[in-house]
């Protein structure tokens, strides 16, 4: 049996059907966004891609509302946190001998043509495991294959006017952070979990995820962090490593977007990113 490691591939923020909003605010914020993309799911998207991560802005356009799956339906904001795998039909059979719930029989296969600068339109291909909806209520929790990369992590798509290069920290709120990265410590059997202020933390290669109470998340973040809908658990801040904190800010600023400096890192509240409290902090 193959040991797990933690490696994030990307997170998923949705915004149902405010795609074209989101990708223009978005775009203030500092991200190169990629052409529309549409799956074969119904859903489409724009993604920031990153040195080895990247952001998913997940919605849909009018006319498909009525073909996405509605397991898929989330409220808007940081619902999924997706991990790399490079055998989808492996790591199910793992997965479900290790006890975990997973969503159906097997991986689902999907794709979407993705617009490149040369003209064409090559399809993108995954293939995905997700972890039983049953335990991220507001959300989900995923692995994905995939099948080209090099469709995904092209150069051109890596440069960002906010300076951004990566992902390096994704922070869940939790009634009890203990008991709720049970599931993340069960699925990495080897993982490196301790004890942070206010809750734990699964280190993940060079990135972090934490699961924090609401009282660790208010001290962080206080009003820039979006209502609950529930007490359930839910995914609310990311966190971005930049070339240049100034790069950022200037930005930021150029997009008129509000940002708060806070402990050598720059915070911008939930209102202005359709739902998630993002931390930009320098290399």
């Amino acid at each position: 049996m193959t040991i797990l490691s933690p490696q994030i591939d990307h997170v998923v923020i949705t915004v149902s059907d405010q795609l074209d909003q989101a990708n223009y605010q978005y775009q203030k914020l500092g991200f190169t966004t990629t052409p529309r993309g549409h799956h074969s799911l119904g859903t489409s998207n724009n993604l920031a891609i990153f040195t080895t991560t990247y952001l998913e802005l997940l919605g849909f356009e009018p006319q498909n509302a009525g073909k996405v799956d509605k397991s898929w339906c989330f409220d808007d904001g940081l619902t999924g946190l997706v991990f790399k795998t490079k055998d989808a039909n492996k790591l199910y059979q793992q997965l479900v001998s290790q006890g975990i719930k997973v969503e159906g029989d097997g991986p689902k296969s999907f794709f979407r043509p993705v617009e490149l600068n040369d003209g064409t339109k090559p399809e993108a291909r995954f293939k995905t495991v997700r972890l039983d909806p049953s335990y991220t209520p507001n959300g989900q929790i995923f692995f994905c294959d995939q099948l080209t990369p090099e469709l995904v992590w092209c150069k051109e798509w890596q440069t960002h006017p906010n300076g951004v290069i990566n992902i390096n920290q994704v922070i869940i709120e939790a009634q009890k952070p203990r008991s709720s990265i049970n599931l993340l410590e069960k699925t990495f059997p080897l993982a490196n979990i301790i004890e942070i202020d206010g809750g734990v933390r699964l280190k993940a290669e060079d990135k972090f995820i934490d699961y924090l109470t609401p009282s660790a998340i208010q001290h962080l973040f206080g009003s820039s962090v979006s209502k609950a809908n529930n007490d359930q658990d839910r995914k609310v801040a990311l966190g971005f490593t930049t070339k240049s904190l100034a790069q950022t800010q200037q930005a930021l600023e150029k997009g008129k977007i509000k940002y708060n400096l806070q402990n050598d890192a720059i915070i911008v509240p939930a209102s202005e990113t359709y739902g998630v409290v993002m931390i930009f902090s320098q290399l």
